[in-house]
């Protein structure tokens, strides 16, 4: 179950990072690999496996929030990246 969970995330980051899926990429594009994640899994359940729907999605969510939606992501992501990189 865990193995079409992963290969979903990883086409739909390399779709969205236009196959550039390495750390410093991620670190960039945290908000978006937050929104897939969300996508696919809720819970524990599994909620999407194509990845051409989760990247649909997670355009629309973004689009949706216009630039002030970002803060809350903004601070985590960069919570995220000084703990990665120390």
């Amino acid at each position: 179950m865990l193995t079409p969970v992963l290969n979903c995330l990883f086409d739909s980051l390399s779709q969205m990072l236009r196959k550039n899926v390495e750390r410093r990429a991620l670190l960039d594009n945290m908000e978006g690999l937050f929104l897939a994640v969300d996508e696919i899994v809720d819970g524990g359940v599994i909620l999407e496996s194509d990845p051409q729907q989760v990247v649909h999605r997670v355009a629309v969510r973004v689009r949706g929030w216009g630039r002030g939606g970002f803060g809350v992501l903004q601070s985590a992501k960069e919570q995220i990246k000084w703990s990665l990189l120390r």
